[in-house]
């Protein structure tokens, strides 16, 4: 059986990100400054441009959120979830490792008007301010489980 154009779902827009886990085991969170969204935290991520590769995104909008360059090193997910105003949006998360001057970076924000500061949580901050309201949304929360949970299985694959 052919399937029709009646099972197609639209997606016009399309975001990509990247979870940071520091040595530490802190993730890296960037704080909102859009109208909106201010003062939520979310993973440094950000839209999908015309014809760029999700994961060329994610390694962008980390540098422009964070000043930090990274390198994905696992895919995490991807996720279908709906905008305030109503369209769909595919997300795409991959873990990521921070490339340069060690795992204590200093995030600063190459944007500003669009992130206020950036910094790395522990898992029981992260786990507070999800409780509290203060995380964008709930594929953040997803997104930032299903590295921690990707971490654990590799050091017990590597122990």
């Amino acid at each position: 059986m052919q399937y029709d154009q009646s099972l197609d779902v639209p997606v016009t827009l399309r975001s990509a990100g990247v979870v940071v886990l520091n040595e530490r085991d802190e993730v890296l969170l960037v704080c909102e400054h859009k109208p909106g969204s201010r003062g939520l935290w979310h993973i440094p991520a950000g839209g999908v441009e015309e014809g760029e590769n999700p994961q060329d995104t994610a390694v962008r909008e980390a540098y422009e959120e964070t000043g930090l360059t990274v390198r994905p090193v696992k895919f995490l997910n991807t996720l279908l979830g709906r905008m305030p105003d109503g369209p769909l949006i595919l997300r795409f998360a991959w873990l990521a490792e921070v490339i340069g001057d060690g795992d204590n970076p200093a995030p600063l924000p190459a944007f500003a008007g669009e992130v206020r500061k950036a910094r790395f949580f522990t898992r029981a901050e992260f786990d507070e301010l999800y409780e509290r309201g203060e995380v964008r949304m709930y594929h953040t929360k997803v997104f930032v489980d299903t590295a921690y949970a990707m971490r654990e299985v590799r050091e017990k694959a590597g122990a």
